[in-house]
């Protein structure tokens, strides 16, 4: 297996050296090739993947077939609901190259939370920040789609896509972009509204 330098990783940049060698010892190290998962939708995880070596995709399934969310390089952190979210896993992650990814277990993030370990407060931390931008780009994606008309023939295959992309990002966070947004200003207050 490669020699892995998490210091590289921009996901770890303000990371102490003892904060590393703390994630280096509580997070092994897994080689995976091309086509291997890491996770698979739909199933129960326990753990997150801190990518450090290699490329993977992000897919989840839709009526169509498997659609690729993103693509991920080394330093991207996947799979971080594992750690605070016992349901099941809303998309996968596969190895679209040689990969090399350290795998951090639920049972190991709880006991380094109960020690009050800066390592586990960062990851924390990174998985709040991950959940804003999610909701950031799910919130565009959002008023994007609500402001694309409609043909009469109903939405086209690209809005379909898209909205079942949108779908798959915001399962995470327990919204639901099917629920009508409610405009609270009353009908004749003079007040804009918020739907498009």
């Amino acid at each position: 297996m490669q020699q892995i330098n998490l210091r590289t990783l921009h996901s770890l940049k303000d990371y102490t050296n003892p904060e590393l060698k703390l994630l280096a010892s509580v997070a092994p190290a897994r080689p995976f090739r091309t086509g291997d998962h890491l996770c698979r939708e739909g199933e129960f995880g326990s753990s997150a993947f801190l990518i450090a070596i290699g490329r993977v995709a992000v897919t989840c399934t839709t009526p169509e077939g498997s659609r690729v969310l993103a693509t991920l390089d080394a330093g991207a952190i996947v799979g971080q609901m594992a750690l605070i979210d016992h349901a099941p896993r809303t998309a996968s992650v596969v190895a679209v190259e040689p990969t090399v990814a350290l795998e951090l277990t639920r049972e190991v993030f709880e006991q380094q939370l109960r020690a009050s370990s800066p390592l586990a407060l960062r990851f924390q931390e990174q998985i709040a920040i991950a959940g804003i931008r999610q909701l950031r780009i799910a919130t565009k994606r959002l008023v994007q789609l609500r402001t694309q008309p409609i043909q009469p023939s109903g939405p086209t295959e690209r809005q379909r896509s898209q909205w079942m992309t949108l779908q798959a990002s915001l399962t995470d966070w327990d919204v639901d972009p099917a629920t009508p947004v409610q405009d609270p200003a009353p009908a004749n207050s003079g007040a804009p509204s918020r739907n498009p």
